[in-house]
């Protein structure tokens, strides 16, 4: 959110928004799975899994924009794929 701060007032009422929403929506899905069970635990890891893509989108828009600099979306690739990781292996494990 630190850096979304500094994105022209132009895109902030657009983009930006949609950018903190995704990543808020992520965090919700992720807590909601977390404190679910069986199936319902499923679908939240589903929608998570959606809106990391989302994510992933969005960030590589900021790029394509010039929003963020190449080592910015490289940092928060790394962590958006160390994301992916784990919660691939929470849905394997939860699918068993």
């Amino acid at each position: 959110m630190r850096h979304t701060q500094r994105f022209p007032k132009s895109l902030r009422q657009s983009y930006t928004l949609r950018l903190e929403n995704t990543g808020f929506a992520f965090q919700e899905s992720i807590l909601m799975a977390n404190s679910a069970r069986g199936p319902e635990r499923s679908k939240w890891l589903q929608k998570a899994d959606g809106q990391l893509v989302c994510l992933r989108a969005l960030l590589r828009f900021a790029y394509d924009l010039e929003l963020l600099a190449g080592t910015q979306v490289k940092h928060a690739a790394e962590l958006v794929d160390e994301l992916g990781r784990l919660l691939g292996a929470w849905r394997k494990g939860t699918d068993r």
